[in-house]
Protein backbone atom coordinates (compact mmCIF):
# COMPACT_ATOMS: atom_id res chain seq x y z
CA UNK A 1 0.00 0.00 0.00
CA UNK A 2 3.10 2.41 0.48
CA UNK A 3 4.33 1.93 -2.81
CA UNK A 4 1.19 3.01 -4.38
CA UNK A 5 0.99 5.89 -2.13
CA UNK A 6 4.44 7.03 -3.70
CA UNK A 7 3.61 6.10 -7.10
CA UNK A 8 0.09 8.52 -6.80
CA UNK A 9 2.07 11.40 -5.38
CA UNK A 10 4.64 11.44 -8.30
CA UNK A 11 1.96 11.14 -10.57
CA UNK A 12 0.02 14.06 -9.13
CA UNK A 13 3.29 15.85 -8.68
CA UNK A 14 4.09 14.90 -12.27
CA UNK A 15 0.58 16.32 -13.68
CA UNK A 16 1.06 19.36 -11.47
CA UNK A 17 4.41 19.87 -13.13
CA UNK A 18 3.28 19.41 -16.69
CA UNK A 19 0.28 22.15 -15.60
CA UNK A 20 2.80 24.20 -14.76
CA UNK A 21 4.77 24.09 -17.61
CA UNK A 22 2.00 24.19 -19.64
CA UNK A 23 0.74 27.09 -18.17
CA UNK A 24 4.13 29.02 -18.51
CA UNK A 25 4.42 28.09 -22.04
CA UNK A 26 0.86 29.59 -23.07
CA UNK A 27 0.85 32.65 -20.84
CA UNK A 28 4.27 33.56 -20.62
CA UNK A 29 6.85 34.51 -17.50
CA UNK A 30 5.95 38.07 -16.68
CA UNK A 31 7.98 40.82 -17.74
CA UNK A 32 9.40 41.87 -14.52
CA UNK A 33 10.16 38.39 -13.23
CA UNK A 34 12.41 38.29 -16.40
CA UNK A 35 14.07 41.69 -15.35
CA UNK A 36 12.86 43.43 -18.27
CA UNK A 37 9.87 45.92 -17.05
CA UNK A 38 10.47 48.80 -19.91
CA UNK A 39 8.01 48.87 -22.17
CA UNK A 40 8.75 48.02 -25.75
CA UNK A 41 9.25 51.23 -28.31
CA UNK A 42 6.59 52.50 -30.08
CA UNK A 43 6.56 53.23 -33.90
CA UNK A 44 3.22 55.70 -33.19
CA UNK A 45 5.14 58.34 -33.15
CA UNK A 46 6.43 57.40 -36.76
CA UNK A 47 3.22 56.46 -37.71
CA UNK A 48 1.61 60.00 -36.73
CA UNK A 49 3.71 61.96 -38.10
CA UNK A 50 3.88 60.34 -41.47
CA UNK A 51 0.14 60.61 -41.28
CA UNK A 52 0.15 64.07 -40.58
CA UNK A 53 3.17 64.87 -43.73
CA UNK A 54 1.07 62.91 -45.89
CA UNK A 55 -2.34 64.91 -44.98
CA UNK A 56 -0.14 67.67 -46.17
CA UNK A 57 0.01 68.96 -42.26
CA UNK A 58 2.93 69.27 -39.69
CA UNK A 59 3.48 67.58 -37.07
CA UNK A 60 3.75 69.42 -33.55
CA UNK A 61 4.39 68.83 -30.04
CA UNK A 62 3.18 71.20 -27.50
CA UNK A 63 5.90 72.09 -25.26
CA UNK A 64 6.22 71.40 -21.54
CA UNK A 65 3.28 68.77 -22.63
CA UNK A 66 5.09 66.05 -24.82
CA UNK A 67 1.32 66.09 -26.95
CA UNK A 68 1.93 66.08 -30.32
CA UNK A 69 -0.93 67.32 -33.26
CA UNK A 70 -1.08 68.16 -36.47
CA UNK A 71 -1.33 71.86 -37.89
CA UNK A 72 -2.19 73.25 -41.46
CA UNK A 73 -1.79 76.38 -42.81
CA UNK A 74 -4.74 77.59 -44.69
CA UNK A 75 -4.05 81.12 -46.26
CA UNK A 76 -3.25 82.93 -42.85
CA UNK A 77 -4.57 81.07 -40.49
CA UNK A 78 -2.87 77.81 -38.90
CA UNK A 79 -5.12 75.22 -38.23
CA UNK A 80 -4.90 72.13 -35.83
CA UNK A 81 -5.64 69.17 -37.74
CA UNK A 82 -7.97 67.27 -35.47
CA UNK A 83 -8.84 64.00 -37.05
CA UNK A 84 -5.24 62.92 -37.29
CA UNK A 85 -4.12 61.58 -33.95
CA UNK A 86 -1.50 58.97 -33.21
CA UNK A 87 -4.30 55.70 -34.08
CA UNK A 88 -4.99 57.27 -37.47
CA UNK A 89 -7.31 59.11 -39.22
CA UNK A 90 -10.31 59.84 -37.10
CA UNK A 91 -13.73 59.63 -38.96
CA UNK A 92 -15.93 60.46 -36.51
CA UNK A 93 -13.82 63.71 -35.62
CA UNK A 94 -13.93 65.04 -39.31
CA UNK A 95 -17.87 64.37 -39.55
CA UNK A 96 -18.37 66.56 -36.94
CA UNK A 97 -15.88 69.39 -38.00
CA UNK A 98 -17.63 69.15 -42.06
CA UNK A 99 -20.83 69.22 -39.15
CA UNK A 100 -19.95 72.05 -37.77
CA UNK A 101 -18.59 73.44 -40.94
CA UNK A 102 -21.78 73.11 -42.45
CA UNK A 103 -24.02 75.10 -39.64
CA UNK A 104 -21.21 78.22 -39.44
CA UNK A 105 -22.43 78.52 -42.83
CA UNK A 106 -25.83 78.33 -42.44
CA UNK A 107 -25.39 81.16 -39.63
CA UNK A 108 -23.05 83.25 -41.94
CA UNK A 109 -25.80 83.47 -44.40
CA UNK A 110 -28.91 83.99 -41.84
CA UNK A 111 -26.56 86.67 -40.34
CA UNK A 112 -26.20 88.24 -43.70
CA UNK A 113 -22.67 88.54 -43.29
CA UNK A 114 -21.12 87.95 -46.52
CA UNK A 115 -17.68 88.10 -45.96
CA UNK A 116 -17.15 85.07 -43.88
CA UNK A 117 -17.03 81.99 -45.61
CA UNK A 118 -16.53 78.39 -44.23
CA UNK A 119 -14.73 75.44 -46.53
CA UNK A 120 -14.47 71.88 -44.90
CA UNK A 121 -11.38 70.43 -45.81
CA UNK A 122 -11.83 66.76 -46.30
CA UNK A 123 -8.20 65.35 -46.80
CA UNK A 124 -7.20 67.39 -43.22
CA UNK A 125 -10.70 67.26 -41.44
CA UNK A 126 -10.52 70.80 -41.03
CA UNK A 127 -13.01 74.00 -41.54
CA UNK A 128 -11.41 76.74 -42.83
CA UNK A 129 -12.83 80.12 -41.54
CA UNK A 130 -12.45 82.48 -44.75
CA UNK A 131 -12.77 86.38 -44.83
CA UNK A 132 -12.94 87.16 -48.27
Amino acid sequence: MNRQKKLGGAARNAWLTLGLVVMFLTVGVPRWLAGDVTPPPSHAGAGFAKLCIDRGGTPTSEPGSGQSFCTIRYGRSVYRMDAITPDGFDEDTAHFQRQGCVEANRGRSASGHRRRSFVYHPDTGVCEHRVS
